[in-house]
């Protein structure tokens, strides 16, 4: 196969007969694509859930697993894959239902191999064409951006819609969703998109404080209120009048101080610890959790009156791995963001690590993929593509890009050192990530002294100082 400048273009091809399979992967070949081909239904699932594809063609009758299921996988991994449909039996309808469910285009059986590469190729390209317009809208209108709210996909767009409603109100809100789905900027973006913007925006994490010490965080004290209160405090709650207060991890505040809760979002009004006078504060109130407090409700720890007086207006954010077609922007977004943090030309992001970014879980989100991309930034060096190697992490979870799985010599034989120092390179930079860049530790899981892995990073452009 001749090669390409540029990426290279992966395609899956799936059909269950041998001599269609070897005319159309000759045809691609030819036009100077990468074909790999799968004869049946269950492996070519099995290809897809281990590799990224910019382009499946499948037949949408196969042994083991139909067509329409290689859609919907392919489509739930990797959003932007061009799915093209084969189909001999005349039902066109069939296909015609392929295209809803988000096939790229269909073809009849049989048909001129010209007319499959020139689908391909005009498939890649509108895919190119729609992934430069999406960021050049982002940048230049900021259409899909609140507050550094970054993503164009349906489930973001509703947000943006229920922020730009809700933020001229004064209704509580409560938004739920996983740990780092970014809770507090959707608050945020409420609040400096509203009347209130110019008045405080008041955070607390209420799982971060003892539960001893939230009382007094969120409403202050008097002088002599208990040992060591030698003056008076303003609490959390004044300090966001006429603005507001974020209450983060709300579902793990303690009973007793959720009955006082209740009491200022009824009334407006509150009294310090240990004071005797009411004090009144007009706080906007967002509530965040990450746990379903229905399900504490029902376990008797969490109010259910409480429940519904934040429960007024809700918010759900959903997890990455439910809005993968957000990934490219969002990696643009952090990637430009780190570049200008450490003085460093902007850099860009390889295809294939795209590919493999939209596919992992992210069990951490917005945030782990925010870190992963930090410290891409970081230990690049003066590289300006960001490969997957770069994300040892996600790199690890690609399969192909293994270097521990299906070495093989060739008979031209290997380039030895070269191989030994990429794969020095990849447990360095996995160690690092682990570590979450500490080298100590780093140094700790390659059983390494600090100072070796100090100069192996110096040696491989990735280390400035000690």
């Amino acid at each position: 196969m001749a090669s390409i400048p540029g990426e290279e273009i992966r395609i899956l091809l799936v059909d269950d007969e041998p001599y269609v399979r070897e005319i159309i992967r000759q045809g691609l070949e030819d036009a100077n694509y990468k074909v790999e081909e799968a004869g049946d239904g269950k492996v070519a699932l099995e290809m897809i859930r281990q590799h990224a594809y910019d382009v499946i063609i499948t037949d949408l009758r196969l042994p083991g697993v139909p067509g329409e299921k290689i859609l919907q996988e392919a489509l739930s991994i990797f959003p932007e894959t061009i799915v093209i449909i084969m189909t001999g039996f005349g039902n066109i309808q069939t296909a015609v239902d392929a295209i809803r469910m988000g096939a790229y285009d269909y073809l009849p059986k049989p048909f001129q191999l010209d007319e499959m590469v020139m689908r391909v190729k005009k498939g890649l390209h509108e895919r190119r064409l729609k992934s430069e317009n999406t960021l050049l809208r982002s940048e230049l209108q900021g259409k899909y951006q609140f507050s550094n709210l970054i993503g164009n996909s349906s489930a973001m767009q509703q947000i943006y819609s229920v922020v730009s409603m809700v933020a001229q109100k004064t209704s509580t809100i409560l938004i739920t969703g996983e740990t780092g789905t970014g809770k507090e900027l959707i608050a945020r973006a409420i609040h400096y998109n509203g009347p209130r913007k110019d008045n405080p925006f008041v955070g607390v994490n209420c799982g971060a404080i003892p539960s001893s010490l939230l009382e007094d965080e969120l409403f202050g004290h008097v002088k002599g209120a208990f040992t060591g209160a030698h003056q008076h405090r303003i609490g959390r709650f004044e300090q966001a009048n006429n603005g507001t207060l974020f209450l983060d991890e709300a579902g793990t505040m303690p009973l007793d101080l959720q009955v006082k809760l209740l009491r200022v979002l009824q009334e407006k009004e509150f009294q310090r610890v240990g004071g005797t006078t009411t004090v009144k504060a007009d706080a906007r109130i967002i509530a965040a959790t990450n746990m379903d407090l229905l399900d504490r409700v029902r376990k008797g720890e969490f109010r259910e009156d409480l429940y519904y007086r934040l429960n007024v207006i809700p918010i759900r954010v959903m997890p990455l791995r439910q809005r993968r077609e957000d990934v490219p922007l969002i990696v643009t977004h952090f990637v430009k963001k780190y570049c200008a943090e450490q003085n460093l030309p902007l850099k860009r992001v390889s295809h294939e690590a795209i590919k493999a970014l939209v596919g992992f879980e992210w069990p951490g989100n917005v945030r782990q993929l925010e870190n992963a991309v930090e410290m891409a930034v970081a230990l690049s060096g003066d590289r300006q593509l960001l490969d997957l190697v770069d994300f040892p992490m996600v790199g690890a979870t690609a399969g192909e890009e293994s270097l521990f799985q299906n070495i093989e010599i060739p008979e031209e034989g290997i380039h030895f050192n070269s191989l030994v120092e990429e794969l020095e390179r990849r447990l360095i930079l996995q160690s690092l990530q682990l570590a979450a860049g500490n080298k100590r530790r780093a140094a700790s899981l390659l059983h390494l002294k600090r100072t070796t892995l100090v100069e192996k990073l110096k040696r491989m452009g990735l280390e400035n100082g000690s």
